[in-house]
């Protein structure tokens, strides 16, 4: 990302409805792996300002690693320490590290120049048993100047990024779409944004949001939680996956 959308997530992602959405499917989806478990060891990849490590700190040690320097600027003043800078194609970890790993929204990026290999990198230095947690962009007809301000380089459907977790060694426990009710809005505002900006101009759709309406997406995203539980949601602006290393 572009330093000026690090600054405005470092803002805004602790009470941001999509960033908050976000933490709550991954948390709550996650929660029956991790009954009776202690002291874990988790990684996240990609850990951006630092909201996802603080949050995964309640079930153990966390390490969190990424390429970009001022992303760990903001972890560190979030009072985060255990970070290092580090490419993720070549993980500086041994073999069976960890207990938990997460990677939000980091597959898709061009600085990821081979998905596949990143993902055996993250079967390796899994315990067996370990859990792989993921979220990332969904559906390619969603491309738009958001994605070029992200520095992307695709989104993925759920055949695609299943394919990659089995073809890696992975057991995929659940898959799915989500940020599904909001898609047609998200669908019409990106390809409006595509027509109407200046070419050259590009940035991320990350906005702050009154407290209202932050609100009511927010709970949005509960309610398709809920909905979660139940099954599989066939579309959505994102998706999210657990897969287990057997």
């Amino acid at each position: 990302m572009e330093r000026k959308e690090y600054i405005l997530m470092y803002e805004i992602e602790e009470s941001h409805w999509w960033f908050k959405g976000k933490r709550k499917i991954v948390f709550s989806q996650l929660k029956p792996y991790m009954k009776g478990r202690k002291n874990l060891k988790i990684l996240d990849i990609g850990c951006g300002t630092g909201v996802m490590m603080k949050n995964f700190q309640k079930y153990g040690d966390v390490t969190g690693i990424d390429m970009e320097m001022t992303a760990l600027d903001f972890c560190r003043q979030r009072g985060l320490k255990n970070i290092f800078q580090g490419d993720i194609s070549d993980f500086p970890f041994k073999k069976d590290s960890f207990d938990i790993i997460g990677i939000f929204d980091v597959l898709y990026h061009k600085g990821v120049k081979n998905d596949l290999k990143v993902l055996k990198g993250i079967f390796r230095i899994l315990k067996p048993g370990g859990i792989l947690v993921l979220t990332d962009s969904a559906d390619m007809k969603l491309w738009s100047k958001h994605d070029i301000a992200t520095h992307a380089r695709e989104r993925y459907t759920t055949p695609k990024l299943s394919t990659r977790l089995k073809s890696a060694g992975f057991k995929i426990n659940k898959i799915s779409y989500f940020n599904t009710i909001l898609y047609p809005l998200v669908f019409a505002v990106r390809k409006l944004d595509n027509l109407s900006s200046r070419k050259g101009e590009v940035s991320t759709n990350l906005k702050k949001t009154n407290s209202f309406l932050n609100f009511i997406l927010y709970q949005i995203f509960v309610f398709e939680n809920n909905l979660m539980k139940m099954f599989d949601l066939p579309f959505g602006v994102s998706i999210f996956a657990i897969a287990k290393k057997i």
